[in-house]
C-alpha cells in the first residue's frame, strides 16, 4: 500500500485505477421499513445483486483498469469493517471523496444512512498515499455524484437535493487554483441528486445529456485569481467549450443511461445494458462500449459510475 499512482486530470481520460467495494452481506441490512433511508428503490437478492455487479468489475478487468477494493486496503481495521458491515451504501464509492491533480477531498454525504462512510473511504485513501486536501463537513452538503470536470482545467460541482452551497464554495476553496482554473457551480432544480444523473462528460469534444433541467437556473463560473464569479447557462458553457451532445430523452435519464464510465480515452466506455440506444449512438461515433445486466442492480439507484471512484486518469 502507498505506492499506488494516482491523480486525476479529467473524467474523460483513460482511467488506470479505481476504489470499488465489492457488496456483501450489509446489502441485506435494506428492508422495506428502512429503504428510504439508504436511498433504495426495495430490499434486494443479494447474490443477484453481487452477480450483476461481478459481471460489471469483469468489464473493467478487460478494459485493464485497476481495481482495487476497499476491504482489501483496510484488511486489518477492524473498526472498518465493523462499520462496512451495516453499511449498504458503501459500494457507491464516487460519492464519498473525489481524487484530483494533487490530493483527494472528502465529501460531506447528505442521506443519513450515509454519515460517515467517507471517513472510512479516507482512510483507505491515507493507506494508499493518497494526500488528503480536506474535507465537506457539516453543514456543508455535497456528494461525489455531484462533482466532475470538463475538460482538464473545470471542476463542476451541483446544488442540488443532496448539495448546498456551503458544500460547493467549500470544495472551490480547496481545488480553485492548484486543480483548475475554472469552477462551475451549476444549480438544479428540485428533484435532482447529482449532476451525474443530467450529464456526463465523454471527451474533450462529447458528453451525455439531458438538457431540460440543467437549463433552467444560470450557473456560476469561477475563474482562479478573480474575486468575482460571472454567470452562464449550461447549455451556453457546453457551446463555448465546443462540447457536442448526445441528448437523452426523460425515461433513458430516469432509468440511469448516462450512469457509464470512460476507461479509453475516445475509445471505450462501461454502462448499462438497458441502455441500447445511446450505446449505439456512441458506436456510430467510434466508441466500443461494454455493458453489464442492471435490473437488480439498479434498485440502488446507482450503477458503473457511482460504484467507482477515480483515483488515477491520465
Amino acid at each position: 500500500m502507498g505506492n499506488l499512482s494516482w491523480g486525476v486530470k479529467s473524467a474523460h481520460g483513460t482511467l488506470k485505477s479505481v476504489l470499488m467495494h465489492r457488496p456483501g452481506d450489509e446489502i441485506d441490512v435494506v428492508t422495506h421499513e428502512n429503504k428510504a433511508i439508504f436511498n433504495f428503490d426495495e430490499p434486494v437478492d443479494r447474490k443477484t445483486f453481487q452477480a450483476e455487479y461481478d459481471v460489471m468489475t469483469s468489464a473493467f478487468n478487460d478494459h485493464g483498469v485497476e481495481l482495487v477494493f476497499l476491504t482489501d486496503v483496510l484488511k486489518d481495521d477492524e473498526d472498518s469493517l465493523n462499520f462496512i458491515k451495516h453499511r449498504p451504501n458503501m459500494t457507491y464509492t464516487r460519492d464519498l471523496a473525489a481524487v484530483f491533480k494533487t490530493g483527494a477531498v472528502l465529501m460531506g454525504p447528505h442521506l443519513l444512512g450515509r454519515w460517515g462512510d467517507q471517513d472510512i473511504v479516507g482512510r483507505a485513501l491515507k493507506r494508499l498515499g493518497i494526500p488528503i486536501l480536506g474535507s465537506i463537513d457539516c453543514p456543508s452538503f455535497l456528494e461525489g455524484g455531484g462533482v466532475t470536470m470538463i475538460g482538464d482545467d473545470t471542476v463542476v460541482a451541483s446544488i442540488c437535493d443532496r448539495a448546498n452551497q456551503s458544500g460547493t464554495r467549500d470544495l472551490r476553496n480547496m481545488v480553485l487554483g492548484e486543480n483548475a482554473k475554472y469552477f462551475l457551480e451549476v444549480p438544479l432544480p428540485p428533484g435532482h441528486i447529482h449532476i451525474d444523473g443530467l450529464y456526463m462528460t465523454l471527451a474533450e469534444n462529447l458528453a451525455i445529456c439531458h438538457s431540460p433541467e440543467l437549463n433552467i437556473l444560470p450557473c456560476r463560473i469561477y475563474e482562479a485569481g478573480k474575486s468575482e464569479p460571472s454567470h452562464i447557462m449550461f447549455n451556453e458553457f457546453l457551446a463555448l467549450r465546443g462540447i457536442n451532445v448526445i441528448e437523452i430523452d426523460e425515461k433513458e435519464m430516469r432509468g440511469g443511461h448516462l450512469n457509464l464510465v470512460v476507461t479509453h480515452q475516445n475509445q471505450k466506455a462501461i454502462g448499462f445494458e438497458s441502455a441500447t440506444r445511446l450505446s449505439a449512438a456512441m458506436a456510430r461515433l467510434g466508441w466500443d462500449v461494454s455493458t453489464f445486466p442492471s435490473d437488480t442492480l439498479f434498485k440502488g439507484n446507482g450503477g458503473a459510475h457511482c460504484m467507482t471512484m477515480p483515483m488515477h486518469v491520465i
